[in-house]
């Protein structure tokens, strides 16, 4: 038997955080140093340093300063997407531009500056003196001997520079296992570099301010090469090509279980709700397995494999997890021509994972079922990217493909929400021939998160030019993203019946409605956070041009107060929210950090998204859940105002009123 289990948990925990890091301006973090501390190193700077003293200029060129025997190592995962190629030789990035003493101060300081710091302030003092004298070798000697021959200055020079080597020798076989005083003896290597060319002792004054110039010019330098290397992140020039369509039209439309039929229905009943039954509905949160299934034994059939969703990210929460992750490795699961199975395995993406809820499996809900093993996702570029970043690509065979028995425990997640995409079950006869794939973290986060040109996105966490697109305005970037969004979301998400129903409860009457997501918490760390007053001058435009109810979904529990008690009263009383809810935050925490059920979080933001997907007019600002809106009922793209897009940043109420509104007048609920 195989249990499924992932690897490398530690490193992939905050993926997601680190790409969003580096868009916005500070460097991937998550990077470390291609070279580590070891206890040689003191050693090889000495000798290093040695050996630059002892030349008749002072300095070895920079281009014979080899680098043979230091293999760089990244500290990534070993996949297979790391290939010969994706990193340029550290002697080629330290090539000289012809400035040797420029170069060579750079070295010093950008690659060995931290390790040259183990030296202690004895060592300043001899390559300090060093310094001081070197500068006199041409024509004067500052001592006694003001007039002596050219000849004798030249020795005692070298006399003294073999002195002071002795003492820097001496100093760090006694303290370099101190490891102190790092800055001082940077200082003194730069001094050291930066004063190389100061034979005439006259112009000691003209190089001390241009050192500054080049160390703040090594400091920029370093930096730059320090992006160079993070820019490839994830980049690989030999990757496959993908020479397939994000977008199959032949792409074949899947098998519905019985229980879409059922959710197609007529919904009399769920009209019929009264306020006393849904307030008592809408207290609890069923927590209650998903009901078995039986195969078809006909799932598999025209499909190559199986596809299963297995996890998402470490840290996506409803909104991301539930339909950008989803939509993305759906779309995958068109291109390839594999049947998607979503079924959550473990407690990996925290966020949406309920340690008792999740695995509280019923009877007999043990998962065993038989399917071919040895093919895995690999990796591709897209020919449109000259960054060549890249993202899942085609299956392949990775090892003997074999059948093999697959136990996997737990309720999966998805359906404590959702229908299941399609008719597959576990042990369906028509797929034990048929292999599984999964994706791994890397396939995920930045594959899907950032990199696949075909996935959706709630803003501009990407790098790649071709999806970046810098140029286009929110409203054009996102209109493919959208409209293809909406058309996966249309063939395999469909919310189960006991969603439907708390969103009806929350909200009865959405004919020509308002919706708002006022999205505060944790935002403020990737993304503006819209004040709730920005929202009160459309709501009071709204209500004064015949507008109905106002519905609000929020993850703070400041902005339900907000309007409640300081909002106008004839304003106020349109608005209605989702009762019960204990996810909201007080200040900016996440409501899924709150400490509550995830469970439960992810039944009041799912209610939310949906509740808010039935509103006439959209009002909203960067978000996943927002997008999740747009998605389930893409006609009210054209019915609603980003109010964090810049273009909107002048557009007044009246507008809304006259452009907008007019525009769900003839729109059917």
């Amino acid at each position: 038997m195989v249990s499924v289990s992932h690897t490398g948990s530690s490193s992939r925990t905050c993926r997601c955080e680190r790409m969003h890091q580096k868009v916005h301006g500070s460097k991937l973090k998550q990077r470390q140093k291609l070279h580590q501390k070891s206890s040689f190193i003191p050693v090889f700077v000495l000798l290093f340093l040695i050996a630059l003293l002892t030349q008749a200029t002072f300095f070895l060129p920079v281009d014979k300063f080899s680098m043979d025997g230091f293999q760089f190592q990244d500290n990534r995962d070993q996949q297979n997407y790391v290939r010969n190629g994706f990193r340029e030789s550290t002697a080629s990035v330290l090539k000289s531009d012809g400035k040797e003493e420029e170069m060579s101060a750079k070295i010093l300081k950008s690659e060995y500056g931290e390790l040259v710091g183990e030296l202690e302030n004895t060592e300043e003092d001899a390559v300090g003196k060093f310094g001081n004298n070197r500068d006199s070798e041409d024509s004067q000697q500052v001592d006694k001997d003001q007039n002596s021959k050219d000849d004798k200055t030249s020795t005692d020079a070298k006399n003294q520079k073999e002195e002071a080597v002795q003492k820097l020798v001496d100093s760090s076989n006694k303290e370099s296992e101190d490891k102190k005083a790092q800055k001082t003896e940077d200082d003194a290597v730069e001094k050291l570099g930066n004063n190389r060319d100061s034979e005439d002792s006259q112009q000691v004054d003209k190089d001390q301010n241009s050192e500054d110039d080049e160390t703040s010019t090594g400091t920029k330098n370093s930096e730059e090469e320090a992006v160079d290397e993070d820019d490839m992140y994830f980049r690989d020039p030999n990757a496959t090509v993908a020479d397939w369509p994000y977008f199959p039209s032949s792409r074949r439309e899947p098998r519905r279980d019985p229980s879409w039929t059922n959710a197609a229905k007529p919904t009399s009943s769920l009209s019929d709700l009264n306020k006393e039954e849904c307030d008592l509905f809408m207290g609890s949160v069923d927590t209650s397995p998903p009901p078995l299934r039986k195969p078809s034994d006909k799932a598999c059939d025209g499909y190559d494999g199986v596809f299963q969703i297995n996890h998402y990210d470490g840290g996506a929460a409803s909104g991301t997890a539930f339909f950008l992750f989803t939509i993305g490795m759906l779309a995958w699961a068109d291109q390839h021509n594999y049947l998607p199975w979503i079924h959550i395995e473990d407690n990996f993406t925290k966020p949406i994972w309920d340690p008792i809820v999740h695995t509280n499996i019923a009877e007999n809900h043990l998962i065993t079922f038989e399917m071919i093993s040895g093919m895995e996702i690999g990796w591709a570029r897209d020919p449109d990217d000259p960054n060549s970043h890249i993202f899942p690509g085609k299956p392949f065979q990775e090892r003997d493909v074999a059948p093999t028995t697959f136990v996997i425990e737990g309720t999966g997640v998805w359906e404590h929400y959702f229908l299941p995409p399609n008719d597959f079950v576990p042990g369906d006869s028509s797929c034990r021939s048929k292999p599984i794939v999964k994706m791994n973290d890397d396939h995920i986060v930045p594959g899907i998160h950032s990199n696949a040109p075909w996935a959706p996105r709630a803003w501009r966490y990407v790098e790649a030019p071709n999806v970046l697109l810098e140029d286009l305005s929110w409203d054009e970037w996102f209109k493919p993203q959208r409209k293809r969004g909406a058309e996966i979301t249309d063939r395999y998400i469909r919310f189960n019946p006991m969603m439907e129903r708390r969103a009806r409860c929350d909200f009865p009457n959405p004919e020509f409605s308002l919706g708002m997501h006022i999205r505060h918490g944790d935002k403020h760390i990737e993304r503006d956070v819209i004040e709730t007053d920005t929202f009160l001058a459309f709501a009071e435009a709204f209500v004064d041009n015949g507008g109905g109810a106002i519905f609000v979904a929020t993850d703070s529990a400041k902005v339900i107060k907000t309007i409640l008690e300081n909002w106008p009263k004839d304003v106020a009383d349109h608005v209605v929210h989702q009762s019960s809810v204990q996810g909201l935050t007080s200040n900016k925490t996440a409501a899924f950090d709150l400490g509550i059920s995830s469970h439960r979080t992810n039944v009041e933001a799912l209610t939310d998204v949906l509740a808010l997907s039935k509103s006439t007019f959209f009002l909203h600002g960067l978000s996943a859940m927002s997008e999740a809106v747009l998605y389930l009922n893409p006609g009210l793209v054209a019915r609603s105002i980003n109010l964090e897009d810049e273009m909107y940043s002048d557009y007044r109420p009246e507008d809304f009123v006259e452009k907008i509104m007019p525009l769900g007048k003839t729109s059917a609920k």
